[in-house]
């Protein structure tokens, strides 16, 4: 058995785990173990909406049940206290893990430079304890300035300060701009009474992006109220104030630091050789300098390539995770490790608050909304990677669909939701219709086969639906057609005579008339065409029977595929089928996927030329309880929660990582040496 264990669950160690759960699911000799203290993977590049009150806080966390369930790395929640380099042992206070490869994927945190008073009083940020912290303390300075009459200490109180104007701090101190107006309605708080500080010791700000983009991140900052302080380092921090090079002391109620990061201090007691700012030294295969089978990865190695060292971001994270996995396949294969690490870096984004981003990708440079899309695609296809169709629709969720005061990039526009009681009667009048389609369809003979087929209007003209004999069906034609001629000829010259003698009559009755009334019934018939005219004829067809796309559905689904099912078995199908999801919206059970069928089933209707206008109305009807609106006062209250449960225990659901919620907990053991 080789053992490969993966020590954190960043950016870099779950890529790790991805990649080598595709290489060895299949190879019962390869065990994969990732060890992390917590049980979730946390997304770092959002902690900033956390610490801002954008999302609520669960929105930077995914589990690694939800990630791994089903996969073939086992996670174990650990915390790691010892390394055994020599022996290949990693030890915990209750466990030791054997390896023969280690991945160390252990992060970074903080640094404060040695600043005196920086670490005691700031707010770092920079781990998901560190963004609640930093968001519970916000509200705090509002309540407290909320009670307090001086008003230089409200000053004080309410003086936000964000060290560092690298990505972090830029975008926190966007995310202050959006939250602090909501704050000041909240607590009844002058806005004027609000300073918002962005200090860089450097003479720019977003020193990796173009000056371009730079620039207008720059000029929305301050037309947003910011106040931003170039070339101004901070050499002192004290309670409730920080004193710059220069001498000037600022007093704040909060000062949150964002001005770098090292390597954590963790990976550097390890034992293994530190390169700078506490990172491990790597080669450019990423393994450690002391130890071939040890691997350092993401924002803990230290590399220089060109010159300059690997920047902590989540490109570099992943594809030195990448490196790494292709140099210990090669090994477990029985060669070498000489993939080397070559990035390749797509571009930077920056968002500043929820409504507006600058980006620089594949040398292009934007700002505003479409900066903002191209993040959220970005972050979209990540989760996607790591946790499927879920992952990014609960994000599109939080960021978009849910989100409060307009803090999306697309303002409130779209984000107000209806309470799901007021849709009760439409789901309840929506399922009555889809019942007495279908049980009007039995009055019209569609279950009583001995009339024919009922539904040959759903295919093209000649096309006979298996089931119906077609000699038979020709020949009952053509007697019945006899003898509609012979019945026609013995009543017809009757009533030829009764009908010239009425027209006789009526010609006599209608000239008469028609001289005192033409002038007016002409007027009349002339206004009610102009005035009541039928400008949109909603019993028309929303597809004609000769449409060219209705001929090419019936002739490739319809006339290839459906006419090949015994009328009498379509016919009862569609019964059935309208019947049941009438019956279920009326009852509240499945009412997703009734909803669903619903409106597949109406434009199948539309697509073979024989759908009005007027029952348009199914289809939004059906999106809509599909959009929650069918889950209040129905049997899914009871159905659905239990289907959630046994759904999230399957093999399919772990593989497709198409849970309900979150996946059911997974056993977890830890192997003793």
């Amino acid at each position: 058995m080789t053992k490969i264990v993966i020590l954190g669950g960043g950016y870099a160690g779950v890529h790790a785990g991805k990649l080598l759960h595709k290489a060895y699911k299949k190879n019962d000799d390869v065990q994969v173990t990732l060890i992390d203290a917590n049980p979730y993977h946390t997304l770092m590049t959002e902690l900033h909406e956390v610490a801002g009150g954008r999302v609520d806080n669960a929105c930077v966390k995914i589990s690694f049940d939800r990630i791994f369930g089903g996969k073939s790395v086992e996670v174990v929640q650990d915390k790691i206290t010892g390394f055994d380099f020599d022996n290949k042992k990693l030890s915990s206070e209750s466990a030791e893990y054997e390896y023969d490869y280690l991945v160390m994927g252990t992060g970074a945190e903080a640094t404060d430079f040695g600043i005196p008073g920086v670490k005691e009083h700031s707010f770092s940020l920079w781990s998901y304890q560190d963004a609640l912290i930093i968001k519970d303390h916000v509200r705090e300075m509002f309540r407290q300035a909320s009670y307090e009459k001086d008003p230089e200490v409200r000053k004080k109180l309410m003086t936000f300060v964000v060290a560092g104007a690298g990505f972090t701090g830029v975008e926190m101190i966007g995310e202050l701009i959006e939250k602090v107006p909501q704050m000041c309605r909240d607590y009844k708080i002058d806005p004027s009474e609000i300073q918002l500080i962005n200090v860089e010791g450097l003479d720019s700000i977003l020193k990796m992006l173009p000056e371009g983009p730079r620039a207008k991140a720059h000029k929305y900052m301050e037309k947003k109220g910011v106040k931003i302080m170039l070339n101004s380092l901070i050499t002192k921090a004290e309670e409730g104030s920080f004193t710059l090079k220069d001498g000037t002391v600022i007093e704040c109620g909060t000062l949150i630091w964002t001005c770098g990061i090292k390597g954590g201090s963790f990976a550097a007691e390890s034992g293994l050789t530190v390169g700078h700012v506490d990172r491990l030294k790597v080669n450019p295969t990423m393994q450690s300098v002391d130890h071939e089978n040890v691997y350092v990865v993401g924002d803990a190695q230290w590399l220089l390539e060109n010159e300059r060292p690997i920047p902590q971001i989540v490109e570099a994270a992943e594809q030195t995770a990448a490196t790494a996995v292709k140099n210990i396949k090669a090994q477990i294969a029985g060669g070498k490790a000489e993939a080397t690490f070559k990035s390749n870096f797509h571009g930077f984004m920056v968002s500043i608050g929820g409504r507006y981003a600058v980006s620089h990708t594949a040398g292009m440079s934007l700002s505003g909304i479409p900066a903002m899309a191209i993040k959220h695609l970005v972050n979209c296809y990540y989760l996607h990677t790591v946790c499927g169709v879920n992952g990014w629709w609960k994000y599109l969720k939080h960021e978009i669909f849910d989100m409060k005061d307009k803090r999306t990039l697309l303002g409130g526009f779209i984000s107000n939701h209806i309470q799901t009681l007021w849709a009760l009667p439409l789901r309840l009048w929506l399922g009555l219709m889809w019942f007495f389609e279908g049980f009007n369809k039995i009055g019209e003979g569609w279950l009583s086969f001995g009339l024919g087929s009922k539904s040959g209007w759903m295919f093209s003209p000649g096309v006979v639906q298996a089931g119906v004999p077609v000699a038979d069906a020709g020949s009952a034609a053509t007697d019945a057609a006899a003898e509609t001629v012979a019945a026609a000829s013995d009543w017809a010259e009757p009533v030829v005579e009764t009908v010239s003698a009425a027209t006789d009559a009526v010609v006599e009755t209608v000239a008469a008339a028609s001289d005192a009334v033409a002038g007016a019934a002409t007027a009349t018939l002339s206004a009610s065409a102009s005035t009541l005219g039928k400008y949109w004829d909603l019993s028309g067809l929303v597809l004609s029977g000769n449409n060219g796309f209705v001929t090419w559905f019936r002739e490739l689904f319809m006339d290839s595929m459906a006419a090949y099912i015994p009328y009498q078995v379509f016919q009862t199908m569609v019964v059935s089928v309208e019947m049941l999801i009438g019956l279920a919206l009326i009852g509240g059970l499945f009412v997703f996927p009734a909803a669903g069928v619903s409106i597949i089933m109406c434009f199948v209707f539309i697509f073979t030329g024989f759908f009005s206008w007027e029952q348009v109305w199914f289809i939004f009807a059906g999106f809509l309880m599909l959009g929650g609106a069918g889950r209040v006062c129905g049997l899914d209250y009871w159905v659905q929660p239990w289907l959630k449960r046994w759904w999230n225990g399957t093999s399919l659901a772990k593989r497709s990582y198409l849970f309900f919620d979150e996946p059911l907990k997974l056993k977890k053991k830890n192997r003793k040496s």
